[in-house]
């Protein structure tokens, strides 16, 4: 497994709690509109004003990464920050936006569909948008899982090889998330011994 996958999912996970909140806040709107309107009985409502939220992850997302820091929240509490692939610099807002679209909008918004489709008896219908759209949320849940995971034996998974641990959002935005902690805290074990057995002035 490649070495920064947990702090990865660490990181992802921390920033999905922010985002939870973000559909959170639309709850009052949607209770409003079904108590004032009858769009809540309209399956394509419902497709539209689901892409709301994940559309608002991405840029929130998109702009971290892009920023001063290059990092979403979760990436900084766990020293995580994303780089341009071939300079090592910041890399652009665009860039950025593909990025998190794949990693966030997509895969968010075709969860969505799938059980959207599912409450209104998409699949028992025959609907192709349910079908499809469930083969690109799992397809692209185990691209990331693989790609994102793979590294090599001792985890030090290559920057650009296949065991870089770049998953296809990486790919597109043509970024890579690199380890920023602090020295102290990625010492190695022959660095950390040297520095204890080693004589100190008075």
């Amino acid at each position: 497994m490649h070495r920064l996958a947990r702090r990865r999912a660490t990181g992802y996970l921390c920033d999905c709690a922010g985002y939870l909140g973000v559909a959170a806040a639309m709850v009052p709107f949607g209770l409003a509109v079904n108590a004032l309107t009858d769009l809540g009985r309209s399956r394509t409502y419902a497709y539209t004003v689901s892409v709301v939220p994940p559309a608002i992850a991405t840029v929130i997302a998109a702009r971290a990464e892009s920023g001063p820091r290059r990092a979403t929240w979760g990436k900084r509490r766990v020293g995580l920050q994303v780089e341009d692939m071939a300079g090592g610099g910041r890399i652009t807002l665009e860039r950025a936006l593909a990025r998190n679209a794949l990693k966030i909008l997509v895969p968010w918004q075709a969860g969505h569909i799938t059980a959207i489709a599912a409450i209104w008896g998409g699949f028992e219908e025959g609907d192709r948008v349910a079908y499809v759209a469930t083969v690109l949320v799992y397809g692209l849940m185990a691209a990331e899982a693989v790609t994102c995971l793979r590294g090599g034996s001792s985890g030090n998974g290559s920057r650009s090889g296949s065991g870089s641990g770049r998953g296809p959002h990486d790919l597109l935005g043509r970024s890579v998330v690199v380890d920023v902690s602090s020295p102290a805290s990625v010492s190695s074990p022959a660095t950390v011994s040297s520095a204890a057995t080693a004589p100190r002035s008075r």
